[in-house]
């Protein structure tokens, strides 16, 4: 029983993930590798040093990537930039509130190739297998004191916006940096039946994909998630 419970959560990770490519990927902040370049070709760029990346409630990303720059050019000394999909959407110079950007350990563009994509799939796979379910995500980008390597440390959250693991991976390699830490006092689920990842977008991913996906491997999915969780929200029924 156990091994049928392993196989046909692999089933559901391969047909949501499939389907998460092409529908809830497109339309967020998209690529950080390209969010870097177009810091790059900015003016300020050959004075200014990028030293965090962050990407808050993201389902499974943000809308947007915020670079914190430490740029002798500008006021206070510090320059936070809003990126999407390589555009700027926002841009201010703080004069406060940033006292150690200065000291920040800087982020090498060429150690940073772990994706968008490629950081979501470590950490579904992460998640499911410490049966952790999440709805949305916080992501930060930044090299540890004595390191060269920056790591991405990620926050999973559930539907109340309550702090349901931590984990770090490394930007070049996508090697964990540190596993799955859970808050005090939460355990990861016991049972066999519940299936950790990401739960927040299911239904919402059923709906967008119907016209798109055929009644039977919809039906198919559903039969799947009733046999893991106990109920059915994707699909038609048997009877249908």
């Amino acid at each position: 029983m156990f091994k049928n419970n392993l196989f046909l959560s692999g089933c559901v990770t391969f047909l949501i993930g499939s389907a998460l490519s092409t529908s809830v990927f497109a339309g967020a902040a998209g690529s950080v590798v390209l969010a870097f370049q177009t810091i790059q070709s900015q003016p300020y760029a050959k004075d200014a040093r990028l030293v965090e990346i962050k990407g808050e409630k993201g389902d499974p990303f943000p809308n947007e990537w915020a670079m914190l720059l430490a740029d002798p050019t500008a006021r206070g000394g510090v320059r936070e930039v809003g990126i999407s999909n390589g555009l700027i959407t926002a841009e201010r110079t703080p004069l406060r509130g940033f006292t150690d950007v200065a000291n920040s350990p800087v982020i090498d563009s060429s150690r940073l190739l772990v994706d968008a994509p490629a950081l979501f799939q470590v950490v579904q796979a992460e998640s499911v297998a410490a049966r952790v379910s999440f709805h949305w995500l916080d992501y930060t980008l930044q090299v540890p004191l004595n390191s060269l390597s920056p790591v991405w440390t990620v926050k999973l959250y559930d539907s109340l916006g309550g702090l349901v693991g931590t984990m770090g991976i490394f930007a070049d390699t996508g090697v964990l940096a540190f596993p799955m830490q859970l808050p005090q006092g939460i355990k990861s689920e016991s049972d066999a039946k519940k299936v950790g990842g990401l739960v927040g977008k299911v239904s919402d991913l059923a709906t967008d994909t119907a016209e798109k996906t055929q009644d039977t491997t919809l039906r198919f999915i559903g039969d799947v998630q009733e046999f893991l969780i106990g109920e059915r929200t994707i699909g038609p029924g048997a009877d249908k």
